[in-house]
């Protein structure tokens, strides 16, 4: 006799709903993390070997917490889940709206960029942000007056051998 697959499905999803829901077991484990300080950020690295990204969920508290969460399927014929939660400071250097996550082999990372600060020589004042893009601004307006007087240099060398027909100006 020939079987239908499509049948066979079918019959075996009605017995599963005829029989009691089995109740859910949690096996709950700790993930490796590893954290990587530099100069201008923070990353963690939590080892999650068999998760997917959707199974995954990260959360940034107004207190300045993250949260790691997951929940993974472990064994399906007997209900059994994996599933871990993590929670760590975030550091008051780092700029929360900056924080990044990406998951990729297993590893999720976490990246957390620190604020920019500029420690002045003599007076050891420290100032941020705000000096360093005004700082940025004027660098670009005197790059600015440099083009302008390199291109007024070549236009008054250009007139000046057009018109004076200097021959030790060069061709």
């Amino acid at each position: 006799m020939l079987k239908n697959p499509k049948r066979e499905l079918k019959e075996k999803k009605k017995r599963q709903s005829l029989q009691p829901p089995m109740e859910t077991t949690y096996e709950d484990f700790e993930p490796l993390c590893n954290w990587q300080r530099a100069q201008n950020c923070d990353t963690l690295d939590v080892h999650l070997p068999g998760f997917k990204r959707q199974q995954l969920r990260v959360q940034l508290s107004s207190s300045g917490i993250i949260t790691i969460t997951g929940e993974r399927q472990l064994d399906e014929a007997k209900a059994i889940k994996s599933r871990f939660r993590k929670e760590f400071p975030v550091s008051k250097v780092c700029q929360p709206n900056q924080i990044r996550a990406k998951f990729c082999n297993g590893v999720l990372s976490l990246v957390m960029p620190k604020q920019v600060s500029i420690i002045s020589g003599a007076s050891g004042n420290v100032t941020s942000g705000k000096f360093l893009r005004s700082t940025m601004n004027m660098n670009k307006r005197v790059v600015l007056e440099i083009i302008i007087a390199i291109c007024w240099l070549l236009a008054v060398r250009a007139y000046v051998q057009k018109c004076c027909q200097c021959s030790h100006l060069g061709n």
